[in-house]
């Protein structure tokens, strides 16, 4: 069965489809793994960055599925020999209808269905507090899925030694500790840099557009924290 990653965070433009596409990215052209992105936000992101790929296209495969049977759909493609399935979730909704925010009900079934949830979260107090929103739904999830790990990567630091960078992870430590949820601070920080911003205009990931660069560096010492965390064998 693949590793199933949830990539979620209540705020919106907290960073989950660039960190989403680009540890997809690593994980499939320096991990050797069959990598599977599904795009579960309605806005689609993730999959008008992938349909901006020349050849040979990116190192592993991208599908949209916006619904709240995303569990359903993880499960289906389970079975269809992938070593990692990461699912790019929505933010909340800025606007319930009827009383019920289906935007975070996919969110749920996602987090649901993964092994692992990483949150993104920008380096500012403010960021965390929205981020916050996001623990009762974890803790939720965590009395069906005690094993489950949650790991919080600050993303948007800062570039250079800054008073920012050197408290991000102490902050955030404190403002993401929560009963009953494996939640860990990772120390990998990923920095604010023109690689995230340009390599998605020529459908590439980082490793890709920029492999010696300072972005790709990021990506892949994360990748790395987290297979360390995981205990697996991965090698990237």
């Amino acid at each position: 069965m693949p590793l199933v990653i949830a990539v979620a965070n209540q705020k919106g433009g907290c960073g989950k489809t660039t960190l989403s596409m680009n540890l997809a990215g690593v994980l499939g052209s320096e991990g050797g793994m069959k990598v599977l992105l599904i795009d579960a936000d309605p806005q689609a992101s993730a999959q008008h960055w992938a349909m901006r790929a020349g050849e040979p296209g990116l190192p592993f495969e991208v599908m949209t599925h916006p619904h709240e049977d995303v569990h359903r759909k993880i499960r289906e493609m389970a079975a269809k020999g992938y070593d990692v399935i990461l699912i790019d979730c929505p933010p909340g909704a800025s606007q319930v209808v009827g009383g019920k925010d289906s935007q975070t009900s996919i969110s749920r079934m996602a987090i649901l269905a993964a092994d692992l949830v990483i949150v993104p979260v920008r380096p500012s107090m403010l960021d965390y507090l929205a981020s916050h929103q996001l623990l009762p739904l974890l803790k939720d999830v965590a009395a069906l899925k005690e094993k489950q790990k949650v790991f919080i990567v600050v993303n948007g630091k800062p570039p250079g030694k800054t008073r920012t960078g050197a408290e991000a992870l102490s902050v955030a430590e404190e403002i993401f500790r929560i009963d009953g949820v494996d939640v860990q601070v990772l120390p990998s920080q990923v920095t604010t840099r023109q690689a995230f911003v340009l390599s998605p205009t020529v459908g590439m990931t980082v490793t890709g557009y920029e492999p010696d660069g300072k972005a790709a560096a990021e990506i892949r010492s994360l990748a790395e924290e987290i297979a360390k965390c995981l205990q697996t064998n991965v090698v990237v």
